[in-house]
């Protein structure tokens, strides 16, 4: 792995961004393209729905493939066939089919690709980089989804005002296939298969959750990752709501947030880049995990809005931190034989918290003010730190 790992990790991070990068765009074109034709919170939900629970379905099977079979081809083949059904949809859109249900219907495809795909993606990452830098490219990748973050809605905004969704499904079709070129020019190391090729279904389903159980640092760690998904829930879908009610939801302001948040995380991912390994994996997630807690509670306390954009300044920067931190626990703590399945296991737990995190967060907010949900799950999230901490003083990854 030595030689040239550098050049297959940097590919492989190309790939992967520009694949997301399209994918985000389309994403958000289609979002507002059903907010604008339906003005309806109920065809909004279905499309979160569809979404999100078919990952929660697929992943565990998905981490299965991706510990059985070649990461490559796998994340290849589940790629390719969302540009497939991308080009189906673009195909009806232009013969005049654009009913709404279609979207719903894509986006469900979609959703079971990415399902089988992301374990496959992040278990790939220890198969072509070295342990003493995954941090480092992980930092990388952290913040170069921010720079996605930034600029796909940007890119979904202006197609959508200046051309029509058609050529946001054309973005979709070509960025996947620049990857796809990227990982056929792209040789993996020599994988490592599971001893058993014929699992039963509770193997496929729940073999990477008993593994967690089993292993202590995992089990901590999903502990405070089903918690910090949970409680980041208003922050994360609620925060357009909380500025509309106390500082008006002009679109300078809404903008303006998107651009601080992501801005942040720039910046924070590209100091883990330059730092390149952290000493504590354990304690930079405490400590970065507390911090988002508390920034995340004075947001519902700040009186002006230049204070609240500092403040989400400050959780957009402890987001790489976050999820770098967690990323590089999974990856030194698991073998690389379960390393799909594990990875698996925490992408079912993060979806299923945001799908329950929205369904409960979401009508409390019709009936309290949202401010009081900022402080609350900020102050959880503080809560489980320490807990974390406590309960981590004596196992190191």
């Amino acid at each position: 792995m030595k030689d040239n790992w550098q050049h297959r990790a940097y590919l492989f991070l190309f790939s992967q961004n520009i694949s997301l990068f399209g994918s985000m765009v389309t994403g958000f074109a289609i979002t507002w393209y059903i907010s604008l034709k339906t003005n309806s919170g109920i065809w909004l939900s279905l499309a979160t729905v569809c979404t999100l629970l078919p990952q929660i379905i697929v992943a565990l099977i998905g981490g299965s493939l991706a510990d059985r079979h070649s990461r490559k081809w796998l994340i290849i083949f589940s790629d390719g066939g969302i540009a497939l059904a991308t080009l189906v949809l673009l195909i009806l859109f232009s013969l005049g089919q654009q009913a709404m249900w279609l979207l719903l219907v894509f986006a469900a495809i979609r959703s079971i690709g990415q399902g089988l795909q992301q374990p496959a993606v992040s278990s790939a990452y220890p198969q072509l980089v070295p342990k003493s830098n995954l941090t480092q490219i992980n930092g990388l990748n952290q913040t170069l989804m921010s720079l996605s973050n930034i600029l796909a809605p940007v890119i979904g905004g202006l197609i959508l005002a200046n051309f029509n969704l058609k050529f946001a499904f054309l973005i979709d079709i070509v960025t996947a296939m620049v990857e796809i070129v990227c990982l056929l020019s792209l040789k993996f190391p020599q994988f490592i298969q599971v001893e058993n090729e014929r699992p039963t279904i509770r193997q496929t389903l729940f073999g990477g959750l008993r593994y967690v159980q089993q292993t202590t640092v995992l089990k901590h760690l999903l502990f405070i990752y089903t918690s910090t998904f949970l409680f980041m829930v208003p922050v994360m879908v609620l925060s357009l709501l909380l500025i509309q009610r106390r500082y008006g939801a002009t679109v300078t302001n809404l903008t303006w947030q998107e651009v601080i948040w992501a801005s942040g995380s720039i910046i924070g991912g590209l100091v883990i880049t330059k730092q390149k390994k952290f000493k504590n994996n354990q304690q930079v997630l405490t400590i970065s995990v507390a911090l988002f807690g508390v920034i995340m509670a004075a947001m519902g306390i700040v009186p002006n809005f230049i204070g609240y954009l500092f403040l989400a300044f400050g959780c957009g920067l402890m987001m790489p931190y976050m999820m770098t931190a967690q990323t590089v626990i999974i990856q030194n703590t698991t073998t690389e034989q379960w390393m799909g399945r594990i990875f698996a296991v925490f992408q079912v737990a993060s979806n299923l918290m945001i799908l329950v995190g929205t369904l409960l967060f979401g009508p409390l907010a019709d009936y309290l003010p949202v401010q009081w949900l900022f402080i609350l799950c900020g102050s959880l999230m503080l809560l489980c730190a320490l807990i974390y901490r406590q309960v981590t003083k004596v196992v190191k990854p």
